[in-house]
């Protein structure tokens, strides 16, 4: 039915004030033309009452109804429609200047029929006072919509007017969004679609601009439904398209389409509905498709709407109103699909039951939905679903593969992954369908999986990341054990909501079967359980509870082997306690259940732990408590409870979290591990008010206070995190100091005290920009304490001098220079230790150098005291000992004769000689002594002097760190090489190499290959690199020796810096010989007897594998990197014929593919280039394709991604080999064919890695 002027006239009759109010916006819509309109202002609705013209317009072109440049309209729905338009005409020619009236037109409007409009213009215009006038009544505004389709159907539908199987895309949007509480917005259907929302618009554009399609454009999402919304969405988001579409609902609806040919877009509501549409110049047609239906698929252009991530669709649900935390449970529950969200959230009850429940092949959803997901490659996988079923899989597959082509499918199909799409709704949908038979078996089959240990736990624990390369692996898929532990949760969360599965008491078998698999369970069953965890403990909270406490409670508590069992937090690391941490905390948002978690937890806290993991059970415990993001829904007073709790049951583990929760400054936090279909944690998590915040703040300060009574490591704790400003807080700490200033008080809990006094008093004294009176009167009272608290024994009072080389002192001297710092502790050290001299002699110094933590230090500052009554040769002879390395003794005569004048030394080095030769004592022992002094040119005379023995044990044992000149640098290396040091003298001048001798480096090299080795040394790759370098550029090695050296060395080097062994590469790749030995080395002969490989030949195997493995330099390279053909030639045919001899001719030829693979391009892009080209596409050279093939898919070489992206890298690479199969298909057609093969490699890779992020996307 077309919408008349009577339609109008009884509109503005009937609803006048509608009328009023929406006509602006209709003439609005009629007047916009997207190529010609320039200004356009028509306000409507209660903007309507704003004074001013009720439409501006400028038009470039202008139509039958707009005029042609500027124009101004009045709109009037008065029933005297001469006295209104007389009445707007003549204010409006009042109140505008005659300038602006000559340049404009004057339009007045009316709903209602007028019969002496044509009078009303002709006298009007005879007055000439506006460049033109024009008025519009009902019967104008019928033909005006009959050019204006879309806007003519939603003003009909407004009207109350239907019946031409179409309808306008707002009656549609509204029809689908408002079916759903709280309504979905197009922003919220756009997010995660951006491109496919992009490409939409652009297609259509192009249809716009372009002649006709003979195919419409096809558009698939998870229902036909939503794939329509979508589109909707789309094209009233365009204000330049929204006026020219309209959505199809019934077959009789392209009639209208046909009639209309303004219109540019038509959107079949449905499949069906567009099997035979119209098509023609300028008109898009869109189809919806459901993702799975691909019978039938269409041709022509194809978008497909993936589901949004899960990150994004939660986004898209607070953004719509929901609360967080609800958005995540729907976020999971309806597979990220807004129409199974729709459906959930329905108003209309119609809508919440899915055609798909009426077909045969239902039968098979309650297999899926006790499943959840299984891997159809997987062998057991497929055994456990026809147990379950009771029913071939042959037969479950194909109801599977039905179910999953219809319009809203309930299933989806990833690569071999079958999976419910909706594992919740499916539970909602089919709980009543799962038979007690069914249940049973189930259970039974969870019962079986859960409690077969994990076979990896059989491999060594360095080994266990292998478990794949070793086969300890499950039999069944992980994805089949993680929805079974799914489904155990949902079964026993939502079960008892359908009345079947209540009957059959769900989730008191849930609970049984969960304490079953884990009471008084052994370690390695915690073990094989460890991931899933978190889900079981949502399954069954109590039960959970009170296995993990009965297990604590076990002699050996097997629990804690999740923590023991921890391997270093490095590559293959595993942090087994994370699902511990993880099921603790979901379990902790029930306030009910907060304290027996944080017991757990506390308890867990002192188990010992490798490795630096982040996920500590301390961490979580103090998750539960921080004072500004509380992860518990318990209440403030409820958290005191449980902390007053705790500090009766575990006062230690109780003190760190006070200690943490009261800490100031900013502060990190990450969320807590939230229950997946629970709702333990709705509302809660996200924060808490100031005011909440600081009553538990205060709360943990008066705690603490409490707990630190009498304990100086606590009192120190206190002392790091108070802020001296606060006056009363600092006097209340410094309170707790007071009883250890007393006479009774240890020493060794003073210092302690003390150290983190100072530390204060230094900052504060140092780094505070505060009033120096202010700075005063806050640390007074600190620095009183700390004179308190100086330890009564003298060497425990002054042994903080000699912990460290650069002290903070606890008084100012930031506006000290290096020097005068450096002076100021020298003079402290000195008084202090002149104090224990004086007090206790050598005997008191000796008892600090052994309890010192820098004993070089005493040695140092012994060096500037002068008592005359030492004999310091003496001192040095008896109490060094042996001299060990590293002893404290040791290190503090090192100290003192390193510190002490260079004339000095020597003279004191002279005595000690003479009293060792006096006691005939050993030479390694001076030499040890005399390793203790600086190493420079007078102690190595000294040494030469003692005679070789000394020398000799001398250079055996020195550590040298430094070089002084040339001559120097050549001594040493020198003496380094005689020791069989090489490492040492490698070290010594790593950072000298332009000043080496290349003889003396190439034997120091030579040396470290024949096994020359040093403990707690070794060479850094890059090191090597250089020094490799510099004897290439020497050219003073002979060039075989020098390949030798760099074979021998060659796993040395590392990290990509084999390439750099360019003598080998070169010599590799120009002897073929040399290639030859490698391959025999490396690979069997191909006929005959094969001795069996002894450990010497399997390391030659493997460097060999190495060397042609990175090998990146083609046969024939020159300097300028060019390659000679005639060279390049020869030597691929002396390799293969000399391989022939050897019985090596398949491996040949597929190592040189590997090393051709590197070859580079042609100047115009053609690769590879053709020399390799020429080689390659001989008939007989298959194998060295195939190696060719291998080569360039391994020099690829590692890659990264976002976990969702898919094969789209994949895709691009082989479209490259595509386009160079292409060019060389005719000259070169078995290279092109080898091309087209590894574009098809990258193709399934490509596939496979889509199957992968899909897999993803879906939680696995």
């Amino acid at each position: 039915m077309r919408v008349t002027a009577s339609h109008i006239v009884n509109w503005a009759s009937t609803q006048a004030k509608e009328a009023q109010t929406d006509l602006p916006r209709w003439v609005r819509r009629l007047c916009f033309d997207p190529e010609t309109t320039r200004q356009l202002s028509f306000p409507a609705g209660d903007s309507t009452y704003v004074p001013g013209w009720d439409g501006t317009l400028f038009s470039e072109r202008g139509n039958a109804w707009v005029p042609s440049g500027a124009s101004r309209w009045e709109i009037g729905c008065d029933q005297n429609v001469l006295g209104k338009a007389n009445g707007d005409y003549q204010k409006r020619t009042e109140q505008i200047s005659e300038a602006e009236r000559s340049a404009c037109t004057f339009v007045f409007v009316t709903p209602r029929r007028w019969a002496k409009k044509l009078d009303w213009v002709a006298e009007q215009c005879n007055k000439e006072e506006w460049a033109g006038v024009r008025a519009y009544d009902a019967d104008d505004l019928e033909q005006w919509l009959e050019q204006k389709p879309a806007v003519a159907l939603q003003f009909a539908e407004e009207l109350g007017l239907s019946g031409w199987g179409v309808v306008s895309l707002s009656r549609y949007w509204d029809s689908w969004a408002r079916q759903c509480r709280p309504p979905i917005t197009p922003e919220a259907l756009f997010m995660d679609r951006t491109q496919v929302f992009e490409a939409l618009g652009e297609k259509i554009q192009t249809t716009n601009t372009s002649s006709s399609s003979a195919h419409p454009l096809v558009i698939r999402a998870d229902s036909v439904e939503e794939a329509v919304a979508f589109t909707v969405a789309m094209v009233m988001a365009s204000r330049d398209l929204q006026d020219h579409a309209m959505v199809v609902t019934e077959p009789q609806g392209w009639r209208y389409v046909e009639a209309n040919p303004q219109l540019r877009i038509a959107i079949a509501a449905r499949t069906e509905t567009a099997l035979n549409p119209i098509f023609r110049d300028k008109l898009r047609v869109i189809v919806p498709h459901a993702t799975g239906d691909l019978v039938g698929k269409p041709e022509g252009d194809e978008l497909v709407l993936e589901r949004p991530n899960i990150y994004e669709f939660e986004k898209a649900l607070i953004a719509i109103g929901m609360e967080e935390s609800d958005a995540k449970r729907y976020a999971l529950s309806t597979g990220r699909s807004w129409t199974v969200l729709r459906r959930q959230r329905a108003l209309n009850p119609a809508i919440q039951h899915p055609p798909w429940l009426l077909t045969p092949q239902s039968a098979s959803l309650p297999l899926l939905c006790l499943l959840g997901a299984w891997s159809a490659d997987t062998a057991a996988d497929r055994q456990v679903a026809e147990r379950l079923a009771a029913r071939p899989y042959e037969e479950i597959e194909r109801d599977l593969r039905q179910l999953a082509q219809l319009d809203d499918a309930p299933v989806l199909n990833i690569g071999a992954v079958w999976k419910a799409k909706s594992p919740l709704e499916l539970l909602d949908q089919c709980g009543n369908r799962i038979t007690s038979g069914q249940l049973d078996r189930f259970l039974a089959i969870a019962r079986e999986m859960l409690s077969t240990p994990d076979p990896q736990l059989e491999l060594p624990e360095d080994h266990r990341w292998m478990a794949q390369v070793h086969g300890k692996v499950h039999p069944h898929s992980g994805l089949l054990f993680e929805s079974i532990c799914d489904s155990l949760m949902k079964l026993a969360v939502r079960g008892s909501e359908q009345v079947g599965l209540k009957a059959l008491d769900i989730e008191e078998r849930v609970s049984r079967l969960i304490h079953e698999l884990l009471d008084k369970a052994d370690g390695q069953r915690w073990l094989s359980l460890a991931s899933y965890l978190p889900t079981l403990a949502e399954a069954a909270p109590d039960d959970f509870l009170r296995v993990v406490q009965s297990s604590l409670r076990m002699p050996d508590a097997p629990v804690t082997r999740l923590i023991s069992e921890n391997s270093d937090s490095g590559f293959g690391g595993r942090c087994w306690h994370s699902g511990l941490l993880w099921a603790l905390e979901t379990l902790s948002w029930a306030p009910r259940r907060l304290a027996p978690v944080a017991l757990i937890l506390a308890q867990l806290s002192h188990v010992p732990m490798r490795g630096n993991w982040g996920n500590k059970p301390s961490g979580s415990l103090f998750g539960l408590f921080r004072s500004w993001l509380p992860q518990t829904a318990a209440s403030l007073p409820e958290r005191i409870k449980v902390l007053n709790l705790l500090i009766d049951r575990d006062a230690e583990a109780a003190f760190r979290v006070l200690r943490k929760i009261a800490a100031g400054g900013q502060q990190a936090a990450f969320p807590a591990h939230r229950p997946k279909w629970r709702e333990d944690d709705a509302g809660a998590g996200r924060g808490v008010t100031y005011d909440e915040m600081h009553e538990m703040l205060d709360f943990a300060k008066r705690k603490l206070l409490q707990l630190s009574e009498g304990n100086a490591s606590r009192i120190v704790s206190l002392l790091q995190k108070t802020t001296l400003r606060d006056i009363e807080e600092l006097s209340r700490v410094l309170a707790l100091i007071k009883p250890f200033t007393l006479p009774t008080a240890k020493d060794e809990d003073r210092e302690i005290i003390r150290i983190a006094l100072r530390q204060i008093i230094h900052w504060h004294r140092n780094y505070d920009d505060a009033p120096a009176n202010e700075l005063d009167e806050w640390l007074s009272p600190a620095e009183a304490s700390y004179e308190l608290l100086a330890p009564q024994g003298l060497v425990t009072r002054h042994r903080w001098l000699f912990d460290s080389h650069w002290l903070e002192l606890p008084s100012r001297d930031r506006d000290d220079d290096s020097w005068e710092r450096g002076n100021a502790i020298t003079q402290r050290r000195i008084s202090a230790l002149t104090e224990i001299y004086q007090a206790q002699c050598m005997v008191g110094i000796e008892n600090l150098i052994r309890v010192c933590a820098e004993p070089s230090t005493v040695g140092a500052t012994l060096a500037r005291v002068v008592w005359d009554d030492i004999f310091w040769p003496e001192w040095i002879t008896t109490k060094g000992e042996d001299f060990s390395t590293g002893m404290p003794m040791s290190l503090c005569i090192a100290g003192f004769l390193q510190t002490l004048p260079a004339s000095v030394s020597g003279e004191l080095l002279q005595a000690v000689i003479g009293l060792s030769k006096q006691d005939a004592g050993r030479p390694e022992k001076l030499a040890r002594a005399l390793a203790l002094a600086t190493p420079n040119q007078e102690t190595w005379q000294l040494v030469e002097a003692c005679g070789p023995e000394v020398s000799a044990a001398y250079w055996h044992g020195v550590r040298l760190y430094a070089r002084g000149d040339d001559k120097e640098l050549k001594f040493v290396l020198e003496r380094l090489l005689v020791a069989k040091r090489p490492l040492s003298a490698l070290q010594y001048c790593q950072y000298s190499l332009e000043q080496t001798d290349p003889t003396q480096l190439f034997s120091a090299l030579q040396q470290l290959l024949h096994g020359e080795v040093e403990e707690g040394l070794q060479l850094e790759s890059w090191h090597l690199e250089k020094m490799l370098g510099r004897l290439e550029e020497s050219g003073e090695i002979d060039r075989m020796a020098l390949i030798q050296l760099e074979f021998g060395l060659f796993p040395f080097l590392r990290y990509g810096r084999e390439v750099k062994a360019n003598a080998l590469y070169e010599g590799v790749m120009s002897e073929p010989e040399l290639f030859k030995e490698l391959i025999c080395l490396l690979y069997k002969p191909e006929h005959g007897d094969r001795e069996e490989p002894t450990e010497a030949s399997k390391a030659a195997a493997e460097r060999a594998w190495s060397i042609l493995h990175c090998c990146k330099r083609l046969p024939g390279t020159q300097p300028d990197e060019s390659i000679n053909v005639d060279i390049f030639d020869k030597f691929i045919k002396e390799v293969r014929d000399l391989c022939r001899v050897a019985d090596r001719p398949t491996m040949c030829d597929q190592t040189l593919g590997q090393i051709l693979a590197h070859a580079p391009a042609d100047e115009d892009g053609t690769w590879p280039f053709a020399p390799v080209r020429e080689l390659l596409d001989s008939p007989d050279l298959e194998e060295m394709r195939s190696g060719f093939c291998i080569g360039t898919l391994n020099k690829r070489g590692a890659t990264s991604r976002s976990p969702w992206d898919g094969g789209d890298q994949e895709r691009t690479l082989a479209t490259y080999f595509h386009d160079q199969a292409r060019r060389v298909q005719y000259s070169h057609p078995f290279v092109a064919t080898m091309l087209e093969g590894i574009a098809k490699s990258y193709e399934s890779h490509g596939k496979r890695e889509d199957i992968e992020a899909n897999l993803r996307k879906e939680s696995f």
